[in-house]
């Protein structure tokens, strides 16, 4: 157990006197911004929940679960984990692969189904030779204040 400084209990009771919606907020900000992983979308790794807790112990890791699982849900996410491959730790090393059933579970979710779909559909009008049809992307709503968005 890491002993607690005077600095860390100040900012860790400060937190805790916020919404647990800023408090969600500001650890998506964090997050974020601190782990490329996050930024890029990719797969993570198996039990990175407790990596986390472990490297934010000033936020709850109930609302740290709830970033995660906030993450885990969004339409890019899924698509990661839809194409397959390997699954990454909040260092952006490699730790494990996404199964064949994890990746038919991503291949069937709506949001995966019509990115395909609007993906078959862009193909279909360049081999046409048409102009591609632009639709909006439902995922940018969903990118957190400040976050930074990747091309992916």
């Amino acid at each position: 157990m890491t002993q607690e400084t005077a600095l860390g209990a100040a900012l860790k009771s400060a937190v805790q006197t916020m919404s647990k919606k800023k408090q969600t907020d500001m650890i998506a900000d964090h997050i974020y911004g601190k782990y490329d992983v996050f930024k890029r979308f990719k797969p993570l790794a198996v039990g990175i929940d407790q990596d986390l807790a472990a490297a934010l112990p000033q936020y709850d890791p109930a609302l740290i679960a709830r970033v995660l699982a906030n993450h885990c849900r969004r339409p890019r996410y899924l698509k990661a984990l839809a194409r397959g491959g390997k699954r990454f730790d909040l260092n952006n090393r490699f730790k494990g692969e996404v199964s064949p059933e994890e990746q038919a579970i991503a291949q069937q979710h709506p949001a995966v189904q019509q990115a395909l779909a609007t993906q078959a559909e862009r193909q279909t009008a360049k081999a046409a030779g048409q102009a591609p049809v632009d639709t909006p992307v439902a995922e940018t709503a969903e990118t957190p204040a400040g976050a930074e968005t990747a091309a992916g």
